[in-house]
């Protein structure tokens, strides 16, 4: 594997945390303080995660916000400006420091004296060279041990960014689209991989529910990414109803009235497929709810 371009989105976070950034999938039970995940809001550093049964919770503040936690006698502190609530088992970007990350099989850090010379019972080192195990060599000549060694993490946190895009191709094609089109608002993306059919070959999907925001606001985000070039709309599984054509869904909470209900659905050249979704539902009035309700079911009081 070679570094990849689309390392560069990564940048700004590398000023905040003061190192190289992993672009990485993981599961949403298994994200850590610390992390940055995607949001309605964009980018977000978690530093509250509430668990539920099947949800968990993950909020926190824009990257680069000043964390002044004020100590106060009952404990409490400013609570996280943005959440994203997600399955547990659900797979999820998350971008973190290198340093958090173990060994990387195949990849061994080798620093070495870049053309010593022997003056007396001195040794005179002009820089150091940067290279790995696996055969990638720094072209730059450092001029400390801590500099070659920062270079050898930036190759280690490619390898491990590129292995994410390889592991779920829809990964690659949103990162790369963010870098065309940063002016597209961003959404809290969550992926999957497909082992049936021809998208097993490390294809993969990636939805965004755009429920909590509000109907105007996901009709926009939509719309933007209606317009990706590059981007093909399968129109057969995608939609957009008002409220005129609500029905009634049945639901965990029990049945419930259906207003506005909108999906885009998204194809990559290389078989990626990207659903941008979002439905809204209100509890239904007594009378309704009675009239909804299976026989075999007691209706609320």
């Amino acid at each position: 594997m070679t570094d990849t371009s689309c390392e560069q989105s990564t940048r700004p976070l590398e000023q905040v945390l003061g190192q190289r950034v992993v672009t990485t999938l993981v599961r949403a039970d298994q994200v850590e303080l610390g992390d940055f995940v995607d949001s309605a809001d964009g980018l977000i550093r978690v530093r509250e995660i509430v668990q539920r049964p099947q949800y968990w919770t993950l909020a926190g503040d824009p990257p680069g916000q000043a964390f002044r936690v004020a100590f106060h006698p009952n404990g409490e502190s400013p609570a996280p400006r943005t959440q994203v609530i997600h399955r547990r088992n659900c797979t999820v970007r998350v971008r973190r420091g290198v340093s958090r990350f173990g060994r990387l099989t195949g990849h061994s850090k080798r620093v070495t004296s870049h053309n010593p010379v022997k003056r007396g019972m001195y040794t005179l080192v002009d820089g150091y060279n940067s290279a790995c195990s696996c055969g990638w060599k720094s072209s730059t000549v450092h001029k400390s041990k801590h500099r070659a060694g920062e270079a050898w993490l930036g190759h280690k946190a490619g390898q491990l960014t590129e292995a994410a895009y390889a592991a779920n191709s829809a990964l690659l094609l949103i990162a790369t689209t963010e870098i065309v089109h940063p002016q597209l608002p961003p959404v809290p993306w969550y992926f999957t991989n497909t082992a049936r059919g021809d998208r097993r070959h490390g294809h993969g999907i990636a939805t965004a529910d755009l429920k909590d925001l509000p109907v105007d606001q996901a009709r926009a985000v939509l719309a933007a990414w209606r317009q990706v070039l590059g981007l093909t709309v399968d129109e057969a599984h995608s939609w957009d109803k008002d409220k005129s054509a609500g029905g009634i869904v049945h639901t965990l909470r029990g049945p419930r009235r259906r207003l506005d209900d909108m999906r885009l659905s998204l194809n990559g050249e290389r078989g990626e497929r990207l659903i941008l979704q979002a439905a809204y539902e209100t509890a239904l009035k007594a009378e309704e709810t009675a009239a909804n309700t299976a026989p075999w079911q007691d209706a609320p009081e």
